[in-house]
């Protein structure tokens, strides 16, 4: 089957546990764009936290797109202008905030480049210095929720969340998205947002059917669009719910360019030892 476009998550999946982009997956990505196959980005970062990486990857030009905050953003790659942006309500906002302060956890919300957390925390700190925004107290509610928010994320305990997750999934319902999207944030989101959706609707602009799809993710907030693509794929390190839903799972883990392995083997139909010869690297 023909992939005419791919979409990666990045953190445990594009990325290395140095959050760096390996040459090996340099490269194969660039293999991939000289084939003409379109590469989106798919995160649960916001463009502030994702930007640092479009140059990397030559995604820089008119007609590149990201998939953000977990398929609640469709951002021009170049510019992070909005193509599509779904948010949660003013009076949804102070809803949810209530919700979270009453199980004793922080939340944090994301605006103009920084996060903005309730109460500093580790995990929080953490998301600082992972996606590089600076982290800020929240001020007012009334001013920080006036135009609603993109989402809101809860950080805490694995144990802490797994409890919260079951809660808010009912109490939510109708009303926005619920997902995990690592043991230590639970994201609260638009109706309608997740990643699987996000794609649909940008290959439906493309004129791209999901079954050329292929989407290489670990986490849970990548499992819609693994179960959507035509392939669905994901490295070794990737959860077992995921790797169960995955069409194909590589050997490797993000650690081992696991994303290389997978572009060269389902989309390239290439042996990654000779594949790179005819590449012209950025």
């Amino acid at each position: 089957m023909k992939i005419d476009l791919i979409a990666l998550d990045l953190d445990d999946t594009l990325l290395n546990s140095r959050l760096d982009i390996s040459e090996g997956n340099r490269r194969a990505i660039v293999a991939a764009e000289n084939a003409g196959i379109e590469i989106v980005l798919a995160t649960g970062r916001n463009y502030a936290g994702v930007k640092k990486y479009i140059p990397l990857l030559d995604l820089g030009r008119k007609g590149n797109y990201l998939v953000c905050s977990n398929g609640a953003e469709i951002l021009e790659a170049a510019t992070g202008v909005s193509v599509e942006r779904l948010t949660l309500s003013r009076d949804f906002c102070h809803e949810a905030s209530a919700f979270i302060d009453s199980e004793n956890l922080p939340w944090q919300v994301y605006m103009d480049g920084k996060i903005f957390c309730s109460r500093i925390n580790d995990w929080a700190l953490m998301d600082e210095k992972i996606t590089g925004q600076a982290l800020f107290e929240a001020g007012p509610r009334d001013s920080l929720f006036e135009n609603g928010q993109v989402k809101f994320v809860v950080p805490g305990e694995p144990e802490r969340i797994a409890e919260l997750y079951k809660k808010a999934r009912p109490r939510f319902r109708g009303k926005a998205e619920i997902v995990t999207s690592k043991p230590y944030f639970m994201e609260i989101l638009p109706l309608g947002a997740d990643k699987g959706s996000a794609l649909r609707r940008l290959t439906k602009k493309l004129g791209i059917s999901m079954e050329h799809v292929m989407a290489i993710g670990d986490a849970m907030n990548d499992l819609t669009m693994i179960r959507e693509a035509g392939w669905g794929c994901a490295p070794s390190n990737a959860l077992e719910k995921i790797k169960a839903n995955a069409r194909h799972v590589s050997e490797k883990s993000h650690d081992q360019d696991a994303v290389a392995d997978l572009i060269y083997a389902i989309a390239l139909r290439k042996d990654p030892s000779n594949a790179t010869a005819d590449l012209e690297i950025a």
